[in-house]
């Protein structure tokens, strides 16, 4: 089937822009998602690009077209740096800043409630609506801050009050009222009778915006996370959901503390590479509905040419092995295709060709942004691999890392968390983070014995030592003119 590839829209990148434009139409809900909306998790953890925010905004969507109330919180209403500029640090008195973080967290996302049911008050204001809607109106000094100035607010009078030298009678019962919530709890039956006639959903995205990994961002997110539990406890029609980045899961100690109790309550995204092409394949049926009847594979040959000669390799393969299984990146690279398509029937080799050339620059910069603040400068040591082969040897490739940080070869900037390393540190580092794949003869079922090399998005658990050959991961090869 013959279609005009310059009518190829294949969305925005960005799940905020795109929901109002397609993406509610062509939402791919793969397994992640239903686990997720299906089951009483309510953390969302996943890499960046992996559809965290898309997932968010349909169900917003979804919700609110039920009638239904939603909530969300929007990236511009983080501010970690406002936080470590009005806040002390947690050594400079003892005030158990993760308790006070959950504790404002819940005064924040109470009063959010509150104002959202008043919002959206139907008829006249009768019994616990109108105790609720009482209590909005006499706070409505909140009105002129924003959500961050609200917490912050909260967290000062308990900094104040906590760190208040004088030890009084006084001091102890105005802590209590605090923590206690004295203001919000006596409007929690209230609350829960509103919620036995309505539903409402808060979604709570994109904590990593403006991310500075300091004390006080840390504390943000763990007392987030304490304070979800004990909301999401108050009645079947309340859920306040959570998405954070895996990155800043697996990194932030203090939720170790909870990692128990908050388990259960977690779901990691992930993709297989059907999965992908299905999200690509709706996406090409919504710009050529002609399409709609095909499956996904034919879907894809109606846009892409099928097979890349000079590789040997069908053109979906390339592609997606190109990516970290990841929905953004995926649609970056095919994006880029259409930007180099040259008017021939479909996207060709050539136009595929130098996408790639752009794609791998922009993929390695991300991987190296992404992971900034626990390893900054991490690009030095990607250069440091920059015409060698692209498949190494176990020794091969521990002499170079031992090289590394032992400083003959010069990593720059990086030299400063590198030398600190040992080699094997660095290769588990870079296993990790995707920059290395792992060969993994063999193993498995037949779809895994096709792909000699894996990710450790593929097989997150393998024994390092144990691995004779690497492979840099395919997306950085052209960026760092690797040789065959």
């Amino acid at each position: 089937m013959l279609v005009d590839i310059q009518k190829l829209n294949l969305g925005s990148d960005s799940a905020e822009r795109d929901i109002t434009v397609g993406l509610s139409e062509y939402f791919y809900q793969n397994s992640a998602y239903q686990k997720f909306l299906n089951s009483r998790k309510t953390i969302l953890v996943g890499n960046r690009g992996a559809g965290k925010s898309a997932i968010f905004k349909y169900i917003a969507s979804t919700e609110a077209k039920k009638g239904n109330l939603v909530l969300e919180l929007s990236p511009e209403e983080y501010s970690y740096e406002l936080l470590s500029q009005y806040l002390k640090r947690e050594n400079e008195g003892s005030w158990g800043k993760q308790s006070s973080y959950s504790v404002a967290w819940q005064y924040l996302l109470y009063n959010l409630i509150f104002n959202k049911i008043v919002e959206n008050k139907r008829g006249l204001l009768l019994g616990p609506q109108r105790d609720i809607y009482n209590y909005v109106n006499a706070n409505s000094n909140m009105k002129g801050l924003s959500p961050i100035g609200v917490l912050v607010s909260y967290l000062k009078k308990l900094e104040t009050v906590k760190l208040d030298a004088h030890e009084s009678t006084v001091k102890s019962r105005n802590l209590q009222a605090l923590y206690s919530l004295e203001e919000i709890k006596n409007l929690i039956p209230s609350l829960k009778r509103v919620l036995e006639k309505s539903r409402m959903k808060v979604l709570i995205d994109e904590l990593d915006k403006g991310w500075d990994d300091s004390e006080d961002a840390k504390y943000f997110i763990a007392g987030l996370f304490q304070a979800t539990q004990k909301i999401n406890l108050v009645s079947p029609g309340l859920r306040v959901y959570v998405s954070i980045r895996q990155e800043l899961f697996d990194n932030i100690p203090q939720i170790y503390d909870d990692a128990q109790k908050i388990r259960e309550d977690v779901e990691v995204i992930r993709w297989g590479k059907n999965e992908l092409l299905e999200l690509i394949g709706l996406r090409i049926a919504h710009s050529f509905p002609e399409t709609s009847n095909l499956d996904t594979p034919n879907r894809w040959k109606s846009v892409f040419a099928s097979r890349l000669d000079s590789k040997s390799e069908d053109s979906a393969d390339y592609i997606i092995n190109r990516t970290q299984l990841r929905p953004r990146e995926l649609l970056q690279f095919c994006k880029l295709c259409g930007e180099y398509y040259s008017g021939s029937k479909k996207i060709d080799e050539f136009a595929i060709m130098a996408a790639e050339e752009i794609y791998s620059e922009q993929k390695i910069k991300d991987l190296a942004s992404e992971y900034r603040f626990q390893y900054p400068n991490l690009l030095d040591v990607f250069e440091a691999f920059r015409g060698k082969n692209c498949c190494f040897e176990k020794d091969d490739l521990d002499y170079l890392l031992l090289s590394m940080v032992c400083g003959e070869v010069h990593v720059d900037r990086a030299a400063e968390w590198v030398s600190e390393m040992d080699y094997l540190e660095l290769k588990k580092l870079l296993w990790q983070i995707g920059f290395l794949k792992v060969w993994v003869p063999e193993v498995g079922s037949d779809s895994l014995k096709k792909r000699t090399y894996l990710g450790h998005y593929e097989l997150p658990t393998v024994n390092l030592e144990n691995i004779k050959k690497f492979q840099v991961h395919p997306a950085f090869v052209t960026f760092l003119s690797l040789r065959d």
